[in-house]
């Protein structure tokens, strides 16, 4: 008798045991390359510190260069949304990968920081190509039951990657300079752009496979809409505008302009606020900022459990984590002079919560639009929005904090929190129907 994980599948001829183990080894390829990524942009401001120190660069100007980055890494993430609906996810990680690690190369070699905002937008525009990709790699080439999953799973990457763009620069900086931080995550990149080709060409055949199937589920999908439709004299959204007005999406911008604010930012000047406050030097600053993702990978799997076991809303669970990261703010103004380690710890909860919410906008929310085909394009328009709003907050917060100092700009990250938490509660429940019309194919 045949073994029904051996057994091949009448459609496919693949057995499940063989397409599992070639999920898992695609959902590998793309954390590891999501892990690698997370290096090579957040380097940047684990050296800030010690770039002011030697008076290469000064505050404001550091948040001219993120800004650089998060402004083309939005704008690329709208594009490359758009076009990741057309070219193969795998074609796009790749270059991604390849011209990341370039770019980080090229910034150790800077001969001033005048030419530093050039390079690391070109690095965001780079960036942009992975996370749209990624989730539609998800959506297109796992199989039923293996999507969502991955689509949580991922999020580790994030934290752990965040870990590696702290500890590694840290320790770097200990015994060496920063321009050796921008050598060395350009070598992990290209490196991991190695090991992305050559593991997709032993996956051909299963990727092949994957894109039939999908292709036949969709044909499948929109035979059912179009009846449905034509039952109730409508007809089926086809253009990605139609679908974008149609779908309710415009309801979720507001707590994701909130998110972008908050996160992100918050989490890129972690490092120069502990050094200032404090007094610690740039690596034992970084050292400690660790703490911050290490809590922070927790916060997306409390908001998937809350989501799915008992608010079944990405809006409502994303509401509950802004609340928690005000409150978290508010303790870091309240201990902003006491201790480095307790203010390090109100960020990361805090950050965790965010990243949480972050979950629902750009993993869970896209899903409902699986489909229709269009997930990397609403990915990539998600994700061009939240790092257009951490492009702004990037450059205000470093005038901010040269002009007015550190307890003025943690007041204003509790009042973003607090409007987060207004936005994600006001539109909830006209979310919670477009979502069930989203997944009824209604739209």
């Amino acid at each position: 008798m045949t073994n029904n994980a051996t057994a091949p599948d009448n459609q496919t001829g693949w057995s499940a045991r063989r397409i599992g183990i070639c999920a898992t080894q695609l959902f590998l390829y793309c954390f590891l390359a999501y892990t690698c990524s997370y290096l090579g942009r957040k380097n940047f401001s684990a050296c800030i510190p010690a770039m002011i120190e030697q008076e290469f660069i000064t505050k404001t100007f550091a948040g001219t260069v993120n800004s650089a980055y998060m402004l083309v890494y939005g704008a690329g993430q709208m594009l490359n949304g758009i076009i990741g609906t057309k070219i193969k996810p795998r074609y796009m990680i790749g270059t991604g990968l390849c011209g990341a690690g370039l770019c980080n190369v090229a910034m150790g070699f800077a001969p001033s920081a005048g030419i530093m905002p050039l390079i690391w937008a070109l690095n965001g525009l780079f960036h942009s190509m992975l996370w749209a990709p990624i989730i539609r790699t998800f959506t297109d080439l796992l199989p039923a039951g293996r999507k969502e999953k991955a689509g949580t799973n991922i999020a580790a990457s994030c934290s752990i990657g965040a870990v590696l763009a702290f500890l590694i620069p840290g320790l770097i900086l200990k015994f060496g300079s920063w321009r050796s931080v921008f050598y060395i995550s350009g070598g992990v990149l290209l490196t991991c752009f190695l090991i992305w080709v050559v593991g997709n060409r032993f996956l051909k055949g299963y990727i092949r496979m994957m894109e039939e199937t999908t292709a036949r589920e969709r044909a499948i999908l929109l035979e059912k809409a179009e009846a449905a439709a034509a039952a109730e004299n409508r007809k089926v959204k086809r253009s990605l505008p139609a679908i974008l007005v149609a779908s309710g999406l415009w309801a979720v911008l507001f707590g994701l302009v909130c998110n972008g604010a908050l996160r992100d930012a918050v989490e890129s000047w972690a490092p120069t606020f502990l050094k200032e406050q404090f007094g610690l030097d740039s690596s034992m600053a970084n050292i400690i900022t660790v703490i911050i993702p290490i809590i922070s990978i927790s916060g997306t799997y409390v908001a998937n459990w809350l989501h799915d076991k008992i608010i079944h809303n990405e809006l409502t669970t994303a509401c509950v984590m802004f609340g928690i990261a005000a409150l978290c703010v508010g303790g870091l103004f309240l201990c902003r002079d006491m201790n480095a380690v307790l203010c390090a710890v109100f960020m990361a909860v805090a950050i965790s919560a965010m990243w949480g919410a972050n979950h629902m906008f750009l993993t869970v929310v896209p899903y409902h639009f699986a489909p229709l085909g269009v997930t990397a394009a609403v990915t990539g328009l998600l994700n061009s929005i939240i790092y257009f709003a951490t492009a702004l907050c990037a450059a205000l917060y470093g005038v901010l904090a040269d002009s007015f100092g550190w307890s003025v700009m943690i007041l204003i990250w509790m009042g973003i929190g607090l409007a987060g938490t207004f936005f994600c509660l006001l539109f909830a429940r006209f979310w919670g129907k477009k979502r069930v019309a989203l997944d009824e194919g209604r739209i």
